[in-house]
């Protein structure tokens, strides 16, 4: 019955988009979520679990005496009386969630334990206030073993080196192993995966050194995050110049466009050449039935026009490492893109689905449609173009409005440099007339 309930509170997030926080009571526990994560709390006032929703639901964090549990300074747990608790909501939304949300435990002994979600909660942050007569010790999460922990000033982090997730604690207090030790204490918590991008936004001014924390631990990163981490660093730099992650998405993929450029325009050259030899290519295929007769002789007309006809996958390969890099710089912006000013007629760069990504599906369509005029000689080939053109963007409907604007703006820059090279070759194009197959009217 609570796997079914989970699968129920889940699948209301993914339909309402949710920004802001829902909340649902349960017998044992208080359920807190936001568009990215759900966070359970036990009745007993203690952080209970925590799943990353975005994408296949992940549940990366349970309870192991280590959830804000309360000791005293012997290490004797004082929190396992079942508190009471009371919910006091902010200003709600008109989906049924609210703005903000304090889930207080008031236990026997004066002690009083406060969880606070806000706003920074779609960014996994949310704070917890811990308020005592005397001073006790304070579990900190960890959601690996203790070789991944480290700790520094007023920082503690758990890093699991296997899915890249982490819980960064900010607290005021005396840290003593993996407690913190005083009698009014304050955390500020991030629970979720280790992107730079977030962790910069939640921790401001603090992220660089607790960046530089979590370097220190082994398995943090992959080969390449020098080359990741330095194009997140210039689209960042972008960001600070336009003030619009929208206007940042349209000219990263134009700076993107323009460096691929050589390589694209190497491709398209041997192409063009191809397309040029076309009928020679066609006789022989007609003369020689032979495979290995046909192949030999491809090849020389091959040699004697001076074509590789291996460059141009050897040109794709070389692009498409690339291309992944730079959607993941994009993708690592996209909890950022739920605290932007929007763009355009987008409010929410994070939404997706019909309602926020049909116009980038009509545009990335009808784009798909003219390039297909452009590059192809038959309206056979044309078509095949274009139904899969017309296909593929189906897939992507789902995705954050931003990541399908970096797809679309791409688009529409590639169909421009494409028009100019073969503009520039005099390669004529298919006409609207010779891919409908009508005849154009005599004047």
């Amino acid at each position: 019955m609570l796997k079914k309930l989970t699968v129920i509170f889940l699948l209301l997030i993914t339909i309402i988009g949710l920004s802001s926080i829902l909340v649902e009571e349960r017998v044992d526990s208080v359920f807190i979520a936001s568009k990215y994560i759900q966070i359970e709390l036990g009745k007993d006032g203690n952080l209970s679990r925590v799943t990353h929703t975005l994408g296949k639901a992940y549940l990366f964090y349970v309870n192991d005496n280590d959830g804000f549990d309360i000791y005293d300074l012997s290490d004797m747990e004082i929190s396992t009386a079942t508190p009471t608790y009371t919910i006091e909501y902010g200003d709600k939304a008109e989906n049924g969630s609210y703005e903000s949300v304090k889930v207080i435990f008031d236990y026997f002994n004066g002690l009083r334990k406060t969880y606070v979600f806000d706003e920074s909660l779609i960014t996994y942050a949310y704070n917890v206030i811990i308020e005592s007569p005397e001073e006790v010790k304070v579990a900190l999460p960890l959601i690996w073993g203790t070789d991944t922990v480290r700790s520094a000033v007023n920082f503690f982090v758990s890093f699991r080196p296997d899915t890249d997730y982490t819980s960064i604690t900010k607290f005021a207090g005396k840290l003593d192993g993996t407690k913190v030790v005083g009698k009014d204490l304050s955390f500020k918590v991030y629970m979720g995966p280790y992107k730079k991008t977030v962790v910069k936004h939640v921790f401001d001014k603090d992220s660089e050194r607790v960046i530089q924390l979590v370097k220190t631990i082994p398995g943090v990163g992959k080969w390449y995050s020098f080359i990741s981490d330095g194009l997140t660093e210039f689209f960042n730099w972008l960001n600070l110049l336009t003030k619009n992650l929208g206007l940042t998405i349209i000219l990263f993929a134009l700076i993107v466009r323009v460096i691929l450029y050589p390589f694209y325009h190497a491709q398209t050259k041997q192409m063009i050449q191809i397309r040029k030899i076309q009928p020679a290519i066609d006789a022989i295929k007609k003369k020689y039935k032979d495979p290995q007769k046909q192949q030999e002789e491809l090849m020389k007309i091959y040699k004697e026009n001076k074509i590789n006809p291996s460059s141009g996958c050897v040109m794709l390969l070389v692009q498409l490492p690339i291309i992944m890099l730079l959607y993941g710089v994009i993708q690592s912006y996209q909890e950022l893109f739920s605290v932007s000013e929007g763009f355009l007629i987008w409010k929410d760069l994070s939404a997706g689905g019909w309602g926020a990504n049909w116009l980038l599906l009509v545009i990335t369509i009808l784009t798909s449609y003219y390039l297909a005029l452009i590059t192809s000689q038959d309206s056979r080939t044309a078509w095949q173009q274009i139904i899969m053109g017309s296909i593929f963007p189906f897939f992507f409907v789902g995705l954050p409005s931003g990541i399908l604007l970096y797809w679309t703006a791409g688009s529409i820059i590639q169909l421009a440099i494409t028009f100019y090279t073969y503009k520039h070759y005099k390669i004529k194009s298919l006409s609207q007339h010779e891919l409908w197959g009508i005849k154009p009217k005599k004047r």
